[in-house]
């Protein structure tokens, strides 16, 4: 039986450029082949588990070729990811050719090749409106191959060259297009890391591209010509807010996604290394048990965050519930964050507190109980399902106004093993993070334990963003210099504030 292989265009960067035909075929590869420069974060939309392997510069595309065949007899769906254009300066023709001699299937999703996301990441449009014969030729370039090409046709042939090279050969190609004709007061725009919050473009000229030197085992985009300067008006990426900015991220895995995300959409680089894990609570018999009596012994269902509606569903599932388990009952969020996730489980909050902390969600629970008492009931019981450790403000303040209060652990953080955080000291220490943010006290904890006594040491060299008082005053505790608080005390709040921060700086 043979399977099949599907050449897949990754891109030239963002995996966000992915088409839906892209994502399809990820999800239902057996197996991926894929080039090195091939960006991580289109990796990670593999499922779980799928076996890769990288193609090495010293692969032949037969011998490649021979490789995917080999899987693809299996009866397999072999994924073969290309950087950039499977066809544009790659080997596809030449993989796809054997493969047809080899007598098995393929197909081509196209990817965003350099040559497309020009225009759209770097300001550079190759074709204008106005132009009356728009002319441009592409090519790629090797360092030690810079000699392949006909330098005294392609110099003078058109207005505009678009060349995708290796950094080292910038400097050589520039001096071959001088040598054959160009004029030395050429524009030339260098594009690096294009579609990325790292893309960095510098505007020269042919004469002082010569001298260019640029750090090796890269690939860069040359714009040469007439058409080569960048378009003010139409720089959108680069005007992004935090556009550049690499914002680590401490947040538990399973919650880091919408920070990323966010901090994908305002131009920052976010780099998630997760300082605190999710586990089940120590004792997970009050869980059980609270579950199992759900819902007639309680009135109120409280959660004060994600994690906690996340393990109090998944507990529901399993003793074989639904959402209807909350029947009768009204719920309350600490804020839309968590608020979302109930409407994941199916489950629409009664209150989301205005203001996103404890005291704000004890403040809205206290009106809403003076207002509209249960009817018929004496004192309001009220589960309130949280971190195994966590601030007593909440419950106290309930007591307090005459409910009785079970609090019962969902879940408990720890600390990740040592390797997560084994990159995190070299980062900081080398100053290549602008930003260290914290959701939360037990990200601060986690971080400063594992930096063992260096952390205020190693975060003074960044700025230190907090989503709230409470987090800030642990942050505060431990010794560290806090720059940006969250004035709403969510993600959105907290990208908001970073946006705020970098925005009045550059503008003074």
């Amino acid at each position: 039986m043979t399977g099949k292989v599907t050449f897949v265009g990754a891109g030239c960067g963002d995996a966000r450029l992915l088409t839906l035909r892209a994502l399809e075929v990820l999800a239902g590869a057996d197996f991926v082949v894929f080039d090195p420069k091939v960006h991580p974060d289109i990796l990670a939309r593999l499922r779980e588990g799928t076996p890769r392997a990288t193609v090495t510069p010293a692969m032949a595309p037969e011998d490649v070729a021979s490789w995917l065949a080999r899987e693809a007899r299996g009866g397999r769906h072999i994924v073969r990811l290309a950087w950039g254009d499977p066809f544009l300066f790659g080997t596809v023709d030449a993989e796809g050719s054997a493969l047809a001699r080899y007598g098995v299937p393929f197909e081509v999703v196209p990817g965003i090749a350099p040559l497309l996301a020009l225009g759209a990441f770097a300001g550079i449009p190759l074709t204008r409106t106005g132009d009356a014969s728009p002319s441009v030729a592409a090519v790629s370039v090797v360092r030690g191959h810079e000699d392949l090409h006909e330098w005294d046709k392609l110099a003078t042939a058109t207005d505009t060259l678009f060349i995708e090279c290796d950094a080292e050969s910038v400097s050589e190609v520039a001096r071959l297009l001088r040598y054959f004709g160009r004029q030395p007061d050429t524009a030339v725009s260098l594009v690096e890391f294009i579609s990325l919050p790292s893309q960095r473009l510098t505007q020269t000229t042919l004469a002082e591209a010569v001298r260019l030197v640029l750090p090796p085992s890269r690939r860069v985009v040359l714009v040469v010509g007439s058409r080569a300067k960048a378009e003010p008006a139409l720089s959108w990426f680069s005007n992004l807010p935090l556009f550049g900015k690499r914002v680590l991220v401490t947040r538990a895995r399973e919650q880091a996604g919408d920070a990323a995300s966010r901090l994908r959409e305002r131009g920052a680089d976010p780099v998630v290394v997760p300082t605190i894990e999710i586990h089940p609570p120590s004792d997970p018999g009050a869980m059980i048990d609270a579950v199992q009596a759900m819902p007639g012994r309680y009135d109120w269902v409280v959660l004060t965050s994600a994690n906690g509606v996340d393990k109090l569903c998944a507990e529901i599932t399993r003793q074989g519930k639904d959402a209807r388990a909350f029947g009768g009952m009204k719920v309350a969020a600490i804020g839309p964050g968590t608020a979302r996730a109930l409407e994941r489980c199916g489950i629409v909050a009664d209150i989301v507190a205005k203001e996103h902390r404890q005291e704000g969600l004890a403040s809205d629970m206290l009106v809403a109980l003076l207002t509209e008492p249960p009817a018929g009931k004496g004192r309001v019981r009220v589960l309130l399902a949280r971190a195994e450790v966590a601030r007593d403000m909440l419950p106290d303040a309930l007591r307090a106004a005459g409910c009785t209060v079970d609090v019962v652990a969902v879940y408990k953080t720890r600390a990740p093993h040592r390797s997560f955080l084994t990159a995190l000291s070299s980062l900081l220490e080398s100053a290549e993070l602008d930003v260290v943010t914290f959701t939360s006290s037990s990200t601060v904890e986690h971080l400063c334990d594992a930096l063992e006594g260096r952390a205020p040491e190693l975060l003074a060299k960044t700025c230190v963003a907090s989503i709230g008082p409470v987090t800030t005053e642990t942050a505060k505790k431990r010794g560290l210099r806090v720059d940006v608080v969250a004035s709403e005390c969510s993600v959105a709040g907290l990208v908001a504030a970073l946006e705020e921060h970098f925005g009045s700086r550059h503008a003074t």
